[in-house]
């Protein structure tokens, strides 16, 4: 990956706690050269209170397959919401500015959805789920897609050509499909920078969501047991992007709701 999308930004830092790449768009952190920040102690960009606790919160990292966030973070004089993994002792992190406060109660707004659900049908569990995740989010198109890309439940607010979906291990986002893409200075040739969420489009991406009139997308991948089953895919005809609390809450019941649909008997 050589490039990331402007509404967030990228850092790849090393075990020793250095940047080893940065994207272009850093210097939203203030007074800051991006040429600069590639070999620097990420201390010095972010500073100690903050280096602090975004080393408290990667010591949750349970595996290379595990993420971890946080929220409503402060990085000098700009709030951002802050997404990170790892492997091999290299972290992956990026940082979204915040485009909402605090949820006063996520995980009660996970309990509460699930507690809507109604029934033992598992697609008729999905269209529920589907209608809750259309309102929460925003977003006009959301379908709960199994692993094989085919669609199982829908909540839509108008029309949207038929396209097939496909399944990827890991959140994507698009909140702009024709933003301008921000270059990423530094080790860009990492496989772990390939693990971003924020990735810029593929010019096949860009013409797939160019061919159903959506401007923004947002994939965020279901499993029961660490296998993945299938995915939720919200889609949007504007620039979209929902606060990333909220996608961890939309996140969250989606895998709720595809470990319910399980026990009823839905083989995904």
């Amino acid at each position: 990956m050589t490039a990331i999308q402007p509404c967030a930004l990228l850092l790849l830092v090393g075990p020793d706690w250095q940047v080893e790449a940065a994207s272009a768009n850093v210097a939203m952190l203030g007074d800051v050269k991006p040429t600069a920040v590639v070999g620097q102690p990420l201390a010095d960009l972010i500073g100690s209170k903050a280096i602090h606790t975004l080393r408290n919160r990667l010591s949750w990292l349970s595996s290379d397959e595990s993420e971890v966030q946080d929220f409503g973070v402060q990085w000098g004089d700009v709030t951002l919401d802050v997404r990170a993994t790892c492997a091999d002792d290299h972290y992956l992190i990026e940082a979204e500015l915040a485009v909402e406060p605090r949820l006063p109660d996520g995980i009660g707004m996970v309990r509460s959805m699930s507690d809507r659900l109604a029934g033992r049908d598992p697609r008729k569990l999905a269209e529920q789920a589907m209608r809750q995740l259309n309102a929460l989010t925003g977003f006009d198109h959301l379908m709960l897609v199994d692993r094989r890309g085919e669609v199982v439940a829908s909540a839509q607010r108008g029309k949207l050509t038929g396209t097939k979906l496909l399944i990827e291990p890991q959140v994507r986002i698009t909140a702009d499909r024709d933003a301008e893409p921000v270059p990423i200075l530094g080790a860009e040739d990492s496989s772990l920078a390939g693990r971003a969420a924020f990735a810029a489009l593929t010019d096949a991406e860009r013409d797939q969501l160019t061919n159903i009139g959506m401007a923004a997308a947002m994939t965020l991948p279901l499993k029961i047991d660490g296998k993945l089953v299938g995915a939720v895919h919200a889609l949007h005809p504007a620039p979209r992007r929902c606060g990333a609390e909220r996608r961890s809450v939309a996140h969250l019941f989606g895998e709720r709701l595809v470990a319910r649909m399980a026990r009823q008997g839905w083989q995904p």
